[in-house]
């Protein structure tokens, strides 16, 4: 390797017709330049720990100025004295900086999408926006675990089975890059299937099953198990009823604004007495907190996921294969048995599929459906009841 005692002229001067060639800086020990074909120039530090000969990038000229590269070879020349390697401290560091999966997601963007076709990075953004860092970005790397994965992903192919598969793969996709950059230990991912079309689940609970499942719930800490039960009372989303503040409730009323919904318009859920109830047990909990179901940990912020509650559930009640998103789905079902139509069921869940929505009709139907979802909830409220004090169902009204 040829020496130099390297200069600003000199850097700024030199080229190489070569692929690369490297240059040793005579004034700083493992110092050196490197520079390509293309004219791009950047300085490295060249040491040894352990005995094995490493190498660590500082950066490019002149966004990195020589000065600024002499004091840092000092710096990372007394580490490798001490045998600390330099380039593990900078893979630990980054992994201490980057936490979240919104974290993963800025870096991601930054340092990945410019490599891919402009028009595939506006639609991961999109996707990755909209979908990943909207409903998990705060969940630490490290904590993303496969059922987290599952839930997620089912909500979404719940409306849009193939979103669903684009989400996973580019969440896998990310997950790759924060491995590569040592940013996380594996890829989580991977052992996990695409949920779209053919792998749609569909299981519904028989009334043993919430019997069972309401006296899991019950051996829950507050407020995870009053989550779950307004999850089976009212048949909404996990991560909107999370986030459920007493702000939006008016009256018998829930009002969920449009920037909460995953449907992206303002829903209303009318709230039976069974409702009612539960939060009014919540209200003499944590009415000082803006949320409903404030986090055990953090103060005036939602609870979070409910993953280690629900295999919690799934160990106590003994159904197995125990799913929250399933909650929605059983209420639905039970609705429907009841005779609700398609399209006020719809509406009772805020599914534009279900309820035959589009843009012709969020023009011309103006109908809110409130009288009908009332009747709905209020209906499968006192059914639910009846299964779990072990009377008969009476229905008064059909929707």
């Amino acid at each position: 390797m040829p020496k130099q005692k390297l200069t600003d002229s000199f850097i700024r001067n030199c080229s190489t017709s070569e692929s690369r060639v490297e240059i040793s800086d005579e004034l700083k020990t493992g110092l050196v330049l490197r520079v390509s074909k293309a004219g791009s120039k950047t300085f490295v530090f060249r040491y040894r720990v352990n005995g094995t000969s490493k190498r660590y990038t500082i950066g490019k000229y002149p966004m990195v100025s020589l000065s600024k590269a002499r004091t840092m070879a000092d710096e990372l020349y007394i580490q490798a004295k001490q045998e600390i390697d330099p380039q593990k401290e900078k893979m630990l560091s980054r992994r201490r900086e980057i936490i979240t999966i919104s974290d993963l997601a800025e870096s991601y963007k930054e340092r990945h999408l410019p490599t891919l076709k402009k028009s595939t990075q506006e639609d991961y953004k999109r996707r990755i926006d909209n979908f990943i860092v909207s409903s998990i970005g705060n969940i630490e790397i490290q904590e993303l675990s496969r059922v987290h994965i599952i839930e997620f992903l089912e909500e979404i192919a719940e409306e849009a089975p193939i979103q669903s598969n684009r989400v996973r793969a580019i969440l896998s996709s990310m997950c790759s890059f924060g491995m590569k950059k040592a940013l996380c230990e594996f890829n989580p991912v991977s052992t996990v299937k695409p949920l779209g079309e053919e792998n749609t689940r569909d299981r519904v609970y028989s009334e043993k099953e919430i019997i069972e499942l309401w006296k899991a719930f019950e051996l829950e800490n507050t407020p995870f198990q009053q989550v779950f039960k307004m999850l089976l009372i009212t048949g909404q989303r996990l991560g909107e009823t999370r986030r459920m503040k007493w702000a939006d409730i008016n009256n018998d009323t829930w009002i969920i604004p449009e920037e909460e919904t995953k449907a992206k318009r303002t829903h209303y859920v009318p709230l039976s007495e069974f409702a009612l109830e539960l939060l009014e047990e919540m209200k003499e909990i944590n009415s000082d907190s803006d949320y409903v179901f404030q986090s055990p940990a953090k103060v005036n912020e939602p609870i979070g996921w409910l993953q280690h509650s629900a295999v919690r559930v799934s160990k106590a009640s003994k159904v197995s294969d125990f799913r929250i998103h399933d909650l929605r789905r059983t209420s639905a079902s039970f609705m429907a048995k009841m005779g609700v139509n398609r399209t006020v069921l719809g509406k009772v869940l805020n599914h534009k599929g279900l309820a035959g929505d589009s843009k012709v009709t969020a023009v011309y139907d103006r109908h809110d459906y409130m009288d009908e979802k009332r009747i709905a909830i209020e209906n499968w409220a006192y059914q639910l009841e009846s299964i779990l004090n072990g009377k008969k169902t009476k229905i008064y009204k059909i929707a």
